[in-house]
Order: structure tokens, then sequence, then C-alpha cells
């Protein structure tokens, strides 16, 4: 057996989340002035279909945390592997976000800033705000969507993997085996 036991602190925490394969996000907002900001993150989740709710975490300490905390409103965007030099611009720690022209996507009915080079986007707006040790789980109420239809299954996702980018690959689909009961759906 290869899995072993690893310290129970920080690190070995990290070192196991890093090990779930995530696709990339951008939260996006609006500063005090109106200038779109981005952060990235991996924390997203769906959380409902009826209502359309899904959660993101943010790290209480970080402005992006603050405005939204304040606004209530903020986008995801869910990364293209295109995509990957505006996920490094809004990650870096403590730095300048703010997102260039030319990856903005807008639209009048979106109230926080899309990017173009996202798969999909969802307009959100806080509905609750729960402290969770050094972060915040929002869940939000999505408002709007943005899908991006050129090519769809062309695209693929921005992927994060044991802190490095992956990428999809591609397989011949395998058919999968007839169930012989409705035993074997549930």
């Amino acid at each position: 057996m290869s899995l072993q036991p690893v310290s129970g602190d920080a690190a070995g925490f990290k070192a196991a989340l890093g090990s779930f394969a995530a696709g990339v996000n951008v939260i996006t907002l609006r500063d005090d002035e109106g200038r779109p900001l981005g952060m990235t993150a991996t924390a997203f989740s769906s959380v409902s279909a009826d209502p359309l709710l899904v959660l993101v975490c943010m790290n209480r300490s970080t402005r992006s945390y603050e405005q939204v905390a304040a606004t209530g409103r903020f986008g995801v965007n869910i990364l293209a592997a295109a995509a990957r030099e505006v996920s490094d611009h809004c990650s870096r720690p403590g730095s300048d976000k703010y997102l260039a022209p030319e990856w903005l996507a807008e639209h009048s009915e979106w109230h926080a800033p899309a990017l173009a080079g996202a798969l999909a986007y969802l307009d959100c707006e806080t509905e609750r705000d729960v402290t969770a040790g050094t972060h915040a789980v929002l869940i939000a109420r999505v408002r709007a969507i943005g899908l991006d239809t050129a090519a769809p299954l062309e695209k693929e996702p921005l992927l994060h993997f044991r802190g490095g980018y992956r990428q999809l690959q591609r397989t011949a689909p395998q058919p999968r085996p007839l169930a012989t009961s409705v035993k074997e759906y549930a």
C-alpha cells in the first residue's frame, strides 16, 4: 500500500488538498471606483439548482473579500485553459489585480466583471457569509449566466493539481455495460 500517514498539521492538510484536481476560477469584482479586479480561486462549488446557488471560499484578510463583503456582488469565471495568463495575474498575493480591458467581456445585465477567457460566467449576489477559520464561505444566488458558445467542445478547462496547471487527456469514449436490473442503477 502506498498511502501513508503524514503530519496532521497545515502542511499535511495542504498537501492532501493539493491532490484534489480542481477547475480554476477567477472571482471578479469592482473596487470602490468601479475598476474591475480579479482573484484566482479553486474553492468553488454548486449548491443548488432551485434556487440557483453557488459557494465560494475567500480568505477574510484579503482586500477582495473586504470588497465583496461590502457590496455583496461578485462574478465567478470558470476559466478555459487559454486564460492561464489571467489566472496567474489574479493569483499573486497582495499584488495589483486590476483586470486589463482586453480580458473583459461586458454585458449590460451583468453587475460583476466577466472574463472573455471564461468557459462560463456566473453573476452572483451574496446571500450568506459564514466565517470558517481564516476564510469566509460565501453562499450566493446566481443572478445571471454567461456561456462561451463558440466551439464549446474544443475548449479545455484550466485545471490545477498538486501545485501546477494540468490538462485533460482526451481518450476514446468507452462503452458502458448495460445494467441487468433496476437495482444496478441505484
